[in-house]
């Protein structure tokens, strides 16, 4: 058990590190879960963690300048120190003496105090210099700015190609930053009036969206999570992109409605939700683990006709279904500052392999879809071979699919020339997704 909120940090890092099977949050959350930080030392090590996360490449950068030897092949503990350090010297306010002398001292702690000279020997080399002598050094404009904001130099060559100069920055610096918190109204659980006379009473700031009225943006949520209110299914915390995409499928009385990769199942329960328990929703997804959030939600939420099924959305038969919602497993280059660690983890033979299993699951579920019916494609990627590309590819491959441009008036700043919704992260304020309606023809 970590003794302090820095050895936590380190220690969550160095496991992300070792282990690239297991996201950051739930290394995060797994620390904490046996800690007994006060809520102020909880957002500290937040902020220390995730960002040193989001900003490991330039960190890195500042660290070759001043180590000495091959530092990309020194040992994952050093190399975590080392971020530790630059990042509270950098990028917080921790004062110089104490990022320094605080991160030699956590060295001795977990057993690396025959680094502790090369670390504070780093440290202090850094501490005198300026970004900027760094930055002049390089010369290819791609991985400057990739240096620059610390993302793959692959990931911003994508998007210099199709997005200008500026919108890459802006995207970058979007990333760059702590999420909004937006959460979801149960309309069957609480009013509108009841509700926001819930957050005055907490002193909650919020602003309630003017695109759906289940949806309010809050300056923070932590204070939320221990309420009776919280445990009754009153709310629940969802991005509003993610809301609008649920909200095309406009589900019905009478209907049944497929979830085909539902979970964790927010886009499930605001169906539901939507629906006042009238629409039958089967919520699917391939993994057992992943289905026990949406059981989760569902009884937290007070849900009611609602089927949780195993099934593999590529494979598997289905039910003859009304309506179908594919949130299909992404590259997720569109909610990059809500997974801290996802573009690190992420490679570019990633994309090709994720467009088989987008198709597969496409082509599949297809098959269920009563005619006349409407399908819901939908991703949380900015990439084009996820979203137009493929859709344009496997719809090539069906003779009775149309596409059906989305007619929303409020939703007509978001969407793009074809007729999908198309959200942008440094646009318009919410998590990047796509999501584009599919009519299969009587």
């Amino acid at each position: 058990m970590a003794d302090t909120p820095r050895e936590l940090a380190y220690r969550t890092l160095l496991d992300a590190e070792r282990n690239s099977t297991r996201s950051i949050d739930e290394i995060l959350s797994d620390q904490l879960s046996h800690s007994q930080f006060s809520a102020q030392e909880k957002a500290w090590i937040l902020e220390l963690v995730y960002g040193t996360t989001r900003m490991k490449l330039q960190l890195d950068t500042w660290i070759q300048s001043a180590y000495t030897g091959r530092y990309l092949k020194a040992q994952y503990a050093i190399k975590v120190l080392l971020r530790l350090g630059v990042f509270q010297l950098k990028f917080m306010k921790t004062a110089e003496h104490a990022a320094i002398n605080e991160t030699v001292n956590l060295s001795k702690k977990v057993g690396q105090k025959g680094a502790s000279r090369l670390i504070n020997a780093v440290l202090r080399q850094i501490q005198t210099r300026e970004f900027d002598e760094i930055l002049d050094k390089i010369n290819d404009p791609t991985e400057k700015i990739a240096i620059e904001t610390s993302h793959p130099v692959w990931m911003v060559g994508n998007w210099l190609a199709r997005y200008e100069t500026d919108e890459v920055f802006a995207l970058c610096r979007h990333n760059n930053t702590s999420p909004q918190t937006w959460i979801r109204r149960n309309i069957q659980q609480v009013d509108a009036l009841d509700f926001e006379n819930y957050f005055e009473r907490l002193g909650v700031q919020y602003q309630k969206s003017n695109l759906l009225e289940q949806f309010y943006l809050i300056d923070s949520g932590a204070v939320l999570l221990n309420t009776s209110e919280f445990h009754k299914g009153y709310f629940s915390f969802q991005d509003l992109a993610a809301g609008l995409v649920a909200n095309l499928i406009h589900p019905r009385e009478g209907e049944t409605i497929i979830d085909a990769c539902a979970a964790p199942g927010g886009k499930m329960a605001f169906l539901s939700e939507l629906s006042r328990g009238g629409s039958k929703i089967i919520a699917c997804d391939a993994s057992s683990s992943r289905l026990r959030r949406v059981r989760q939600t569902v009884e937290r939420l007070k849900l009611s006709q609602v089927s949780i099924v195993e099934l593999d959305a590529s494979a598997d038969a289905f039910t003859e279904a009304d309506k179908i919602l594919l949130d299909v497993p992404c590259s997720g280059t569109g909610v990059l500052n809500r997974r801290p660690d996802a573009r690190w983890r992420r490679q570019p033979h990633d994309i090709a392999a994720l467009t088989v299993i987008q198709g597969k699951i496409l082509l599949n579920t297809w098959k269920y879809l009563k005619p006349g019916g409407m399908l819901i494609y939908a991703t949380c990627t900015l990439e084009p071979s996820e979203n137009w590309d493929l859709i344009d590819s496997v719809l090539g491959n069906l003779n009775d699919a149309q596409l059906e441009p989305i007619e929303d008036e409020k939703l007509k700043p978001y969407i793009d020339e074809r007729g999908a919704l198309s959200t942008l992260p440094w646009r318009d304020g919410m998590d990047g997704m796509f999501a584009v309606k599919i009519r299969k023809m009587s």
